[in-house]
């Protein structure tokens, strides 16, 4: 999404959310949430309507009011969920923008859903996936940004799927998944899982032939077993 100037807006401020006002100039300063940032240039400063707290000047980059002296302003860019520029990695959390030790600038790709990886290893949300060491064969899965495979391992949320066959592994019914004999609710395994009968009900419920399970969890609660059909 290309930058845009906040000098160019009606009124030189950039109104998000709830009303709130995120940029503005007023009498040639610039302000983010009402914040002055007394070394910005607000002749050029500049920001992406999508990414509330980044900005910029001929200068220097910004994340909210805080100016980023280690970043370079030339060769700052977006990638995906993550920010490059020629010699760091950044993943935004909610109050920073944050280098990533050791993430390869020069070989890193975003693969949606906070994955990302490099030619060292997977990232996840900013973080090293220390089960993935081979950056280069992690990939996303289309149908749902929850999920990345690499040559061994399924990965929810970050995590690897315990004992999972990874040949064998598919995205099932709701946040369920598995690979013929096991089954998993989002990164955790069902216990004693039959899987030949096992299906699912409705949100995180499901069932086998005789156990009734709350996302991973066996439910004996017999007024709630009732309700799905156990005696």
């Amino acid at each position: 999404m290309p930058w845009q100037k906040i000098s160019d807006l009606p009124d030189h401020r950039f109104v998000g959310p709830y009303g709130i006002e995120l940029w503005r100039i007023h009498e040639g300063q610039v302000f983010h949430q009402g914040r002055l940032l007394r070394k910005a240039d607000a002749a050029s400063f500049e920001f992406i309507p999508a990414h509330y707290f980044i900005g910029r000047d001929a200068h220097a980059v910004y994340h909210a009011w805080t100016r980023q002296t280690s970043i370079d302003r030339d060769s700052f860019r977006q990638c995906g969920a993550y920010w490059l520029d020629n010699h760091a990695v950044y993943f935004e959390h909610e109050t920073s923008l944050k280098a990533m030790a050791e993430a390869d600038c020069t070989t890193f790709r975003d693969l949606g859903g906070g994955y990302g990886a490099d030619d060292h290893g997977g990232w996840y949300c900013g973080r090293r996936m220390k089960h993935c060491q081979r950056g280069e064969l992690l990939q996303g899965v289309p149908q749902d940004p929850l999920y990345a495979v690499d040559d061994s391992n399924v990965y929810c949320d970050g995590k690897p799927l315990p004992g999972v066959d990874r040949a064998r592994w598919r995205l099932l019914d709701g946040y369920f998944s598995g690979d013929g004999s096991r089954v998993y609710y989002l990164e955790r395994k069902l216990p004693r899982v039959d899987v030949a009968s096992w299906r699912w009900l409705e949100g995180s419920w499901s069932r086998d032939a005789t156990q009734l399970f709350n996302m991973y969890l066996v439910e004996k609660d017999p007024e709630v077993r009732a309700l799905y059909g156990f005696e």
